[in-house]
């Protein structure tokens, strides 16, 4: 092909064309019984893409490598650029919005006017200072979705919506409508979440991108922590059973908030380590690889304050592990924070029973919430809930045969020596739990 045949090709004067050539963007071979210049159709393509680059505001130098990468290069270098659009499209939002503000104030008095840019131009050099450039990056990136947090988002709020359907086909309808609520509310958070995550994907894909490189470690950490976490607390619990709790127990039980405080340490101590972990062997191995966790920021930053997070993690740890209580056939076992070794009653030092079902949708405390079977006792000055959720002792065959028989027994030892008792089955209907169980606790709150 001539000159003339690529300029129709491809929209290219001659004079472009000549100098991409002479710029070494270009090779084209002579043809030999004329000496001009013949193009082939490589040639006619490879000349598209330097047009079609250079509309993109690629210098000539860029355009020169770019040739000469592979398509994952190329792909990297559009995304930089799109991102460079982006942060251009925000610098003339704000040039736009000076201009109106601008026009607005040009029509002050003279002394006031040169005040007011006086201002604007101090303004304007906070803006474009290298600084508040690096602030305003960082910030963009910080409020960028990733696909793993939009995903663990999602499944947190699928529980709620899941909860219903199970709810609804098991005909237990009467949280009903606080379920429905939470629902509408879980499915509104995830659509705006996806949505969100997809908008900016599109506007911002290289910052996403960088997002979900950093976050690429979230789930792999999670699954980890949870097997390794209850693996700890198993081992805990045994660990308590060996030194703390006598042979002959019938059963022992945590507070509900000492359940829920010792996993949640393991399981945030163990993703912890491993995130630091990872960013050692990152480091050490100079990978390309970002590991954005506030936690280890924060950790980093703490300095002399690592002692302090450190005395407070292993009270709080100590606390969770040493508050339980323990009944045997002849005693109840009170172990605290400040009595780790446990202070031991008899039953006849019960001074009062309460028991029966919560009634409440929304409450802090597990025992009152509707379809929670509890018993409590008052002892020595302090009110001890006892939940349904136990551990017995094994070697016991027929507690491993009846699940919380051991609750009857108890709670009839209790009635046969005198204890006063109070009790109402209302609300049993709501425990969804089998009706073996249900009938046993209706036992148990009737027997007076």
């Amino acid at each position: 092909m001539t000159i003339k045949d690529v300029e129709k090709l491809t929209g290219l004067t001659a004079k472009s064309i000549r100098y991409y050539e002479d710029k070494g963007l270009l090779t084209v071979e002579r043809n030999e019984e004329n000496d001009y210049r013949s193009y082939s159709e490589a040639e006619v393509n490879r000349l598209k893409r330097i047009k079609l680059f250079r509309y993109l505001e690629f210098s000539v130098e860029e355009v020169k490598a770019m040739l000469d990468m592979d398509a994952k290069e190329v792909e990297e270098a559009l995304e930089q650029k799109a991102e460079s659009f982006s942060n251009l499209r925000d610098r003339c939002l704000d040039k736009q919005e000076l201009c109106h503000c601008l026009a607005k104030d040009y029509k002050k008095d003279e002394e006031k006017l040169n005040q007011i840019i006086s201002d604007y131009n101090q303004a304007v050099v906070n803006i474009e200072s290298e600084e508040l450039a690096e602030i305003e990056e960082e910030l963009k990136y910080l409020g960028a979705p990733s696909l793993s947090v939009t995903i663990l988002q999602t499944l947190i709020f699928l529980g709620p919506i899941l909860w219903l359907f199970i709810s609804i086909s098991e005909g237990m309808i009467e949280n009903l409508m606080f379920l429905a609520g939470t629902s509408i509310f879980g499915t509104a958070w995830i659509t705006g979440i996806w949505i969100f995550y997809f908008v900016q994907r599109s506007r911002n894909k290289t910052r996403v991108k960088k997002k979900n490189k950093a976050h690429i470690w979230i789930f792999p950490m999670m699954i980890l922590a949870l097997v390794l976490g209850l693996a700890c607390f198993i081992g805990v619990d045994t660990l308590v059973q060996g030194l703390l709790i006598p042979e002959d127990f019938l059963f022992y039980n945590y507070p509900y908030w000492a359940q829920r405080g010792m996993i949640t340490i393991v399981i945030l101590t163990i993703f912890f380590i491993g995130c630091l972990l990872i960013s050692k062997i990152s480091t050490e191995r100079k990978k390309q690889m970002e590991l954005d966790n506030g936690l280890i920021s924060v950790w980093n930053k703490l300095g002399k304050g690592k002692i302090i997070v450190a005395v407070v993690w292993f009270l709080a740890s100590y606390c969770c592990v040493t508050n339980f209580t323990v009944v045997t056939e002849d005693a109840i076992i009170c172990h605290s924070p400040i009595r780790p070794l446990g202070i031991s009653y008899e039953y006849s030092d019960v001074e009062k029973i309460t028991t029966g079902v919560g009634q409440k949708d929304v409450t802090f405390f597990q025992h009152e919430r509707k379809g929670q079977f509890y018993y409590q006792i008052e002892l020595d000055g302090k009110t001890i809930t006892f939940l349904t959720g136990f551990s017995t002792n094994d070697k016991i065959e027929r507690y491993n045969e009846h699940t919380y028989l051991w609750f009857e027994e108890f709670d009839q030892k209790l009635v046969e020596i005198g204890i006063p008792k109070e009790g109402d089955a209302t609300g049993c209907e709501h425990i969804s739990m089998d009706q073996e169980y249900v009938d046993r606790f209706v036992r148990i709150i009737e027997n007076k």
